[in-house]
């Protein structure tokens, strides 16, 4: 997968550099299902590797990770992971998303790792590889809860408590605008805890080179990792 984003920078940029060539343009929509098909990614597992250790690429989409020295653990950013919550799994409830599998029972999807401390982060946390050479408008995601936050909410949470994931988005160093979710919300009459997969209309964030999320808890002992798939984005290139 990672091969493939590299292949298309360069080729947009090899095109580009022709001096007298005419200027074609791509539009389209992008939807990253984080659908892997190399016959290496097991079932009931949780994938980081790749290229270079920074990065999972799809296309013009990058989801970028930090990883230890090793290159064998997560430390922060995103993982693909197919573990399933089917009621006789043990452990990894912290990559392990409540409701059974991904977006409309796909078998893959991504966890995003948050550390409050940003010592663990990526640079950036996604990114349109080809903003020099086009547009990307996000227009939505699906996120939901691990096992692991659902646990620790339902244990910790009292009325006023709110688990909150926010998407900003960034164009050349600038913020672009921002959207916020509830994954957990204590302050209803109701308490509301995410536990199937929930749209988050990103129409807000406007043209990006990088959405930076955060995951914002007023219990800080909560964990804060993410479920997310089916990231779609409307995909703009002149080449």
């Amino acid at each position: 997968m990672k091969r493939i984003v590299y292949f298309i920078s360069i080729a947009v940029l090899t095109v580009s550099c022709l001096g007298n060539s005419p200027s074609t343009t791509r539009n389209y929509t992008l939807d990253v299902n984080f659908e892997y098909n190399d016959g290496i990614f097991a079932t009931d597992s949780v994938r980081f590797e790749s290229e270079g250790g920074v990065s999972i690429g799809y296309w013009d989409m990058a989801f970028h990770h930090k990883l230890n020295s090793e290159k064998n653990m997560l430390l922060g950013g995103f993982a693909v992971s197919r573990l399933k919550g089917s009621g006789s799994f043990q452990g990894r409830n912290d990559f392990r998303v409540n409701s059974g599998a991904g977006y409309g029972g796909s078998p893959t999807y991504a966890v995003f790792k948050y550390d409050k401390t940003g010592i663990y982060m990526p640079e950036h946390d996604i990114q349109f590889i080809n903003a020099a050479y086009g547009t990307c408008y996000p227009l939505g995601l699906y996120v939901n809860n691990t096992y692991e936050v659902v646990d620790a909410v339902k244990a910790s949470f009292e009325r006023g408590d709110r688990l909150t994931l926010k998407a900003t988005g960034y164009l050349k160093g600038t913020k672009t605008g921002e959207a916020e979710i509830a994954l957990a919300d204590y302050s209803a009459q109701k308490d509301s805890i995410v536990v199937n997969w929930t749209p988050f209309d990103l129409d807000k964030l406007g043209s990006v080179e990088y959405i930076e999320l955060e995951v914002i808890s007023t219990k800080p002992a909560v964990p804060t990792n993410v479920c997310i798939d089916n990231v779609v984005s409307r995909i703009s290139l002149e080449y």
